[in-house]
This record gives structure tokens, sequence and C-alpha cells, in this order.
């Protein structure tokens, strides 16, 4: 079977700087996955139907930012949908389009028929085309940017490559427009804080996205198993480069094995609305690798409020994410755990059965 590729095309990637759309660059994107379907199978996310819909009207007179937003999107994105199936057209490939909000992947039900889909679209050869349902998406539901949406959906369909195309080549030391001796850097091995301070201002102009949410969208992705690449969409063959794995953008190394999970497992690790955090020692962290349960004697800390069997994040003391599960106890019957001198022997706090680890 062929392995799977996730890839992201940002706003600006498709975009002129008269704020339309670039359709030459379109069809070159589409070229080049038409290639790369002979090796992968390809999942498409794609920015854009707000400048899709500007092409059309700009409802100068509306003073809300969202429902404006909201107006061109829905205008627009019939559109972009268009463009793409058309030069697909061209190769006779088959599109199918996929408008997803956050609220989709916390829905175990609804996580299960998107992954059901989407898999059955990818099985007959079809070319799934996904962006953000931006109509009906508000605060609560929205993923901010597509970055994430990528890194969910990557995760969720167990995907071997993320492929997240920008306007600029990646991630430097500093920034490149003050600091000329700044370097690009090309291969990531974990995703510090330093590194996220590095990218926190960089938000794109005109778009949702930016090297810090790239960076988290990373982050979420390598805990999966799954290698990352941030590249340059104006790079000629950009995205072959990457299949290829010879993107002159940044490489990021998976943190753990890319791991089978149950259907259960994977929507609780990647989408389950989590509660709270349980922190911990070394020992446990060793003790989950054996497949075992989380003892009350392992726990270090714990944030956020929850109740019993709600959904919660384990982390390491060192902050990096080791999986999630259903907590047998209240967050503040876990504190008076954590408290107590001579630690409780043998209480379970979450059980291996409903403990899901990215190991």
């Amino acid at each position: 079977m062929k392995k799977k590729i996730l890839i992201k095309v940002g706003t600006h990637v498709l975009g002129r700087d008269n704020g339309r759309l670039n359709y030459n660059r379109i069809a070159d994107l589409v070229d080049q996955i038409i290639i790369l379907r002979e090796s992968y199978q390809v999942i498409l996310v794609s920015s854009g139907a707000t400048r899709a819909g500007k092409e059309f009207c700009q409802f100068e007179n509306e003073k809300d930012p969202l429902i404006k937003r909201q107006m061109l999107a829905s205008i627009g994105q019939g559109r972009l949908f268009q463009v793409y199936s058309d030069f697909f057209r061209e190769h006779s490939v088959v599109t199918a389009q996929a408008l997803l909000t956050s609220g989709n992947f916390r829905n175990k039900n609804s996580f299960q028929n998107m992954k059901s889909t989407l898999e059955g679209l990818l099985e007959n050869n079809i070319m799934p085309i996904i962006n953000e349902n931006d109509v009906t998406s508000h605060k609560e539901s929205s993923f901010g940017d597509n970055d994430q949406l990528a890194a969910l959906t990557g995760a969720m369909l167990n995907i071997d490559l993320l492929v997240l195309v920008s306007d600029i080549i990646g991630f430097y030391t500093a920034d490149p427009k003050r600091d000329p001796k700044a370097k690009l850097i090309r291969k990531v091995e974990r995703i510090t804080p330093e590194l996220l301070t590095l990218c926190e201002n960089s938000l794109s102009e005109g778009g949702t996205g930016g090297m810090l949410s790239k960076l988290k969208a990373a982050e979420l992705a390598t805990q999966h198993g799954i290698p990352t690449i941030v590249c340059s969409g104006k790079e000629p063959d950009c995205l072959l480069k990457a299949g290829r794995l010879e993107s002159s953008g940044p490489y990021f190394t998976p943190v753990n094995e890319k791991k089978q999970l149950s259907l259960r497992g994977s929507w609780m690790t990647t989408s389950a609305d989590v509660k709270g955090v349980i922190r911990i020692d070394l020992g446990a962290e060793k003790a989950l690798k054996e497949n075992k349960s989380l003892l009350a004697v392992g726990v270090t800390g714990v944030e956020g409020k929850f109740n019993e069997k709600d959904v919660v994040l384990i982390q390491n003391n060192e902050g990096i994410r080791i999986g999630t599960g259903l907590t047998n106890h209240s967050n503040s019957v876990i504190k008076e755990f954590v408290k107590t001198k001579n630690k409780p022997k043998g209480v379970v706090v979450i059980h291996k059965n409903h403990l899901y680890t990215l190991f």
C-alpha cells in the first residue's frame, strides 16, 4: 500500500500581490501532486477561500471582521474548490471536498465518520481537498489556522509525511530582516520553548497562521511519529522535493515512533476535549512504556479542573506529551495524592485499558 502524504497550502502561497488567486501557481502545485500520487496517497488541506471570495466582493461596509470573513469564505470556498477541480480534471482525477471544524474532531462519532470517509476516498483514488468551514465556525469551534487542521487530520489518518507549504522558506535562528547573520534552521530534532519563543511574533499578514502555528503543528505531528517539512511554495518543485525529503526548508524529526492506534486511541490522542494535565515522574513514564496503568505514586503534579472519567493529558516533568487517558479521579483528589508524603500504593489514576501513549 502507498504511503500517505498530507500537504497544507497557505493563503499567501495561492495569492498574488493584488489580492487575487495565482492560478499559475495553483496549476503548478496540482501538476506536482499528480506526480506525487504515483508514489503516495495524497491529501490536500488548502487555505484561500477568503481570498477567492475577494475576487467577487469586498463588503467594505461590513464592520464586523468575523462576519466579513465568513461572508467572503462563503463565496470563495466554492470558487477555490472549482479552480482545484478544473486543474485536477485535466489529469482525469476526481476531487472531493471536506469542510471541517474542530467540533467535528472533538465528537467521537463525527471523528469516526470523517476518518472512514477520507480513507474511503483515498482507497478509491479520489483526491480529498480539505478546508476549515469558516462559514459555520466560531471562536470555540475554530482551529485558528489550517496548520492545526492539517496536523490533526494527519494524525487521524496516520500519515507518513506532513508538508506545510508557506510563502517563506522556513525558520531562522533570528529575524533575518533584522539580523543579517540569521541562519536557516535545516533540521529540528526537538521543538524547544526557545524555538517557540523565537517564532511567537511571526503571524502572517492577511493569513491566520505563521511560523508559530507551523511549529505547533509540527509538534503535534512529530509526537505522533509523523515527520514534518516546512517549505516555500515559491520554490520550484517544492512538493516533489519534499516528497523526496530533499526540501531546503526545515525537517522535523519524529519524537515518537509512528504507531497504529485504535479508533478510540486515535481520537483521544488527537482530538478529544482535554480537561486537564497530569504530570508524571520517570518511574511512571517507564511503567507506561511497559503498558502498565498509571498509579498515584508516579504523579508529580496536576493542572486544570476535571472530574472522574474526563479525558486528561499526560506529560512528563519536562512538559513532553506522553499520551492521554480517562482519569479515575477528579483533579482535587489527585492533588491530595500529590501532597501526601506517604504516597498511596496501588491506587490507579488511569487504568491501562483507558490510557493511550505516543511512545
